[in-house]
């Protein structure tokens, strides 16, 4: 039987769900946020898109974890922190942050290289 290249470490599996459990939720990290949409485009090494893009939702029910995990299925330990942005989108006048990215991760003992290019914006309570 072949071995799944996506198949992570169990330890560092159990590491991310225990980071993701012990995450407060949304609307207990922002009390004022009603809503935040999170837009990524992740590109290879040589500018080429690696996936398609997607947006991803938050409501104040659900967990405040902004850890993006790397596309590519041979890059360990990567991904993409993006609470610092989060948390920047919720202190700005505008309530939008963009940027750009570079995984954290390695394949084939190299650096992965995936980008990622984000926008976050936040739509506020009308309290």
């Amino acid at each position: 039987m072949a071995n799944n290249p996506r198949a992570f470490d169990a330890r560092a599996r159990e590491a991310r769900q225990l980071a993701y459990e012990a995450t407060t939720t949304v609307g207990r990290r922002y009390s004022s946020v009603a809503e935040i949409g999170i837009s990524l485009q992740f590109t290879l090494p040589d500018g080429k898109p690696h996936s398609s893009p997607h947006r991803r939702l938050f409501t104040p029910d659900m967990q405040a974890f902004f850890d993006v995990q790397c596309t590519d299925r041979d890059c360990s330990d990567g991904g993409f922190d993006l609470s610092p942005a989060v948390d920047s989108a919720v202190r700005s006048d505008r309530h939008e942050v963009a940027g750009h990215l570079r995984c954290r991760g390695t394949r084939s003992r190299q650096e992965c290289g995936i980008a990622l290019d984000y926008a976050v914006s936040v739509q506020m309570r009308d309290d």
